[in-house]
């Protein structure tokens, strides 16, 4: 049963004039149940005064920071686009009230330096963006940390690839991963790796975070009929095998809130990199 809240967490997202609904449809709708959770978690730390970034973004959820939050220091980044400015002040239209849910956009490379100073932000949003990137993922965590005050936080999810559904597709024959595919088209849309819940965790000690709240939820509507099956099967395996096979951690997506206590612990963790 949907609370209160997820309705207007739903109403605040749906509310700007979007000009694709193929957008909405697709990708808004389908993820509505992480935005719940991540609004949740923004809404236990987050302040009016506090300075956002949206790293990786579309910009859908600033919408819900701006009318749940009451947040207006806001950035999203985005790719480099052709015939657009590498930064600047814009909005999304309220279909509902008329008004404008006003940020900045900002425009360059994950994987290379970010135009921010050191501890430019009190909370950076990196949600569905860290499975995306190809070619140093702790260079784009550690710029996180960087423009991060101290005290200040990283939201992070991610897909997790030994999830309950993980799990089936490999007893089924498949592929772990939930979007393994290549594209058509040279995409940055595409996973190019997904990670565990305790590769997770490493990460973020990695980068200097303390991580104060952890969970792993299904957040996507696509359970197998036999998926209480698998996840019995799996708790008595874990209770079988004392423990060796993990029943912990089996849900789609990761959420992880972390407290940046330090700079960069160790830039090269040795079970990312070889």
């Amino acid at each position: 049963m949907i609370t209160n809240f997820e309705k207007t967490v739903e109403r605040a997202i749906l509310s700007p004039d979007y000009a694709s609904e193929k957008y909405v449809d697709e990708y808004l709708k389908p993820h509505m149940r992480r935005f719940y959770i991540t609004l949740r978690m923004l809404g236990k730390i987050s302040t009016p005064a506090m300075r956002v970034i949206d790293v990786g973004s579309y910009g859908s959820l600033v919408p819900a920071l701006t009318e749940i939050l009451g947040l207006s220091q806001i950035v999203i980044t985005t790719p480099h686009q052709a015939n657009k400015p590498a930064s600047e002040d814009t909005c999304l239209a309220d279909a509902r009230k008329g008004g404008q849910f006003r940020f900045r956009a900002d425009r360059f490379d994950l994987e290379g330096p970010f135009p921010y100073s050191d501890e430019t932000f009190d909370i950076v949003i990196f949600t569905e963006v860290l499975e995306h990137l190809s070619v140093d993922p702790m260079h784009a965590l550690s710029e996180i940390n960087r423009i991060t005050k101290t005290g200040g936080w990283m939201l992070l999810s991610t897909p997790s690839c030994t999830s309950v559904k993980s799990v089936m597709r490999i007893l089924r024959g498949g592929n772990p991963n939930c979007y393994p595919g290549y594209t058509k088209q040279p995409s940055r849309d595409r996973h190019n790796r997904e990670y565990t819940p305790r590769e997770v965790r490493q990460l973020l000690a990695a980068c200097g975070y303390e991580i104060t709240a952890f969970d792993t939820i299904d957040v996507y509507n696509d359970r197998s009929p036999v998926w209480p099956l698998i996840k019995a099967g799996l708790w008595l395996s874990s209770c079988l095998s004392l423990g060796f096979i993990k029943f912990r951690d089996r849900g789609d997506t990761i959420f992880a809130l972390g407290k940046k206590v330090s700079g960069t612990k160790n830039r090269y963790p040795d079970f990312l990199y070889v």
